[in-house]
């Protein structure tokens, strides 16, 4: 039977893992506890915050909902290692891994626009097609013969591995230049279900067989079973019970993380934030020396904030601006703000730049966080400017960067 739920580190609580959680309707992310009738969201607010290591809610269910605990991994996991030798491990995986000739065209195509010089600067790698092999050259390398605490490495009965899937890994580096995790761009990411839950309080569904045969229950009994296209929405009605289900783009990143498997270990608490500077800065920078900036941007993402201060950096030297710093901080999404905030204190920021993609205009719960970050800065005594530009330049302040367009800054505090 396919495993939907997953065990988490937090004893007695499963992440809605090929399950949608009744709260938001998506999949990933969300836990349930193991009494079934407590969830915690992180899509959907509440009056409860449940954590805010990973921003989520915490919601009472009326009616309880079965964990098939038996159907969930039962491993030892690790808590997560020091930056220090995360950094050493994952600095040996990066010498023992390469970049193919497809991914590097990704990078350099005119979407990403990054150069040779850029690519080698940062150190992009492949996932590797044999990973358990990339892990003996490892243990050659660094004389290591076990890896409790480094996130994506676990031990299976043949061996330590590594946890993961085709595509390219993006090295998250903090403000000590030390590789603490990774984010992989998987190049085939599955598709998946969005339920708006209507008049329901039971409606499930599933993605059977990709691309897109889907099934449909409400009350435990199934609805319908269909092939939908992307964006296709379909209602899903049993007497006087209604809601709809829609097919959309699986998620294209995924952290490096083992956290479900034995000896393994899980990327966040806290997820990594990334420092991105100019390559040129980047080549000089040694590890483990504390970066210094009055001003930086954050924005959402490693990968972003990477091509963002490559081209920043061009635009300052074309002389469109110099006054308005060429650092991006990253974090995974904006409901993590917070995890940046300690990032900013030992950077010794002064004045930050606000740079989130621009579905803020119209997802009202990015706009709800970006509003509590803002709210935040202004309370800790920074100065901060909000970047805002034409849709049509691009989603991401990279793509606006890239398309050699530059963002009106307007100032907040």
């Amino acid at each position: 039977m396919q495993q939907t739920m997953r065990k988490t580190r937090i004893n007695g609580w499963y992440e809605f893992y090929r399950e949608t959680c009744p709260i938001c309707g998506k999949s990933g992310g969300c836990l349930l506890n193991e009494e079934g009738d407590k969830v915690a969201c992180i899509r959907v607010e509440s009056k409860v915050v449940f954590s805010n290591k990973f921003q989520s809610w915490l919601h009472m269910l009326k009616e309880k909902k079965a964990v098939d605990i038996a159907n969930t991994q039962k491993v030892h996991t690790h808590e997560k290692a020091p930056a220090s030798l995360l950094d050493v491990v994952f600095r040996a995986f990066l010498s023992n891994t390469e970049l193919t000739a497809d991914h590097n065209q990704h990078l350099t195509g005119a979407s990403r626009g990054m150069s040779t010089f850029e690519i080698e600067s940062r150190q992009y790698r492949s996932f590797p097609e044999k990973p358990w092999e990339t892990v003996k050259k490892i243990t050659e390398q660094l004389g290591y013969q076990q890896f409790p605490g480094i996130p994506g490495f676990y031990k299976n009965n043949f061996g330590w591995s590594i946890a993961g899937s085709k595509g390219v890994l993006i090295p998250y580096r903090n403000q000590y230049n030390e590789i603490v995790g990774f984010q992989t761009r998987v190049d085939n990411p599955r598709n998946d279900v969005e339920i708006d839950k209507g008049t329901t309080t039971h409606l499930r569904a599933r993605v059977i067989k990709q691309p897109g045969r889907v099934q449909a229950f409400l009350d435990g009994e199934m609805v319908w079973e269909k092939d939908l296209e992307i964006g296709e929405r379909c209602e899903v009605r049993l007497e006087d019970e209604c809601g709809s289900v829609r097919l959309v783009k699986g998620q294209r990143y995924f952290w490096l993380s083992s956290g479900n498997k034995n000896e393994g270990a899980g990327a966040g608490d806290p997820s990594p934030v990334h420092v991105a500077v100019p390559s040129h800065e980047l080549n000089t920078w040694t590890s483990g020396e504390l970066l210094q900036k009055e001003t930086v941007w954050i924005t959402e993402g490693a990968l972003k904030a990477d091509i963002a201060a490559e081209h920043i950096q061009k635009a300052q030297t074309e002389g469109v601006r110099n006054d308005v710093g060429s650092t991006f901080v990253a974090i995974p999404g904006v409901n993590t703000w917070r995890t940046v905030l300690p990032v900013l204190e030992e950077m010794n920021v002064k004045h930050v730049n606000i740079a989130m993609d621009m579905d803020v205009m119209t997802n009202p719960s990015v706009e709800y966080h970006l509003k509590e970050l803002i709210a935040e800065l202004r309370v800790l005594g920074y100065t901060a400017s909000l970047a805002i530009w034409n849709a049509d330049d691009g989603k991401g302040i990279d793509d606006v960067l890239v398309n050699r367009r530059f963002p009106q800054l307007r100032k907040l505090f």
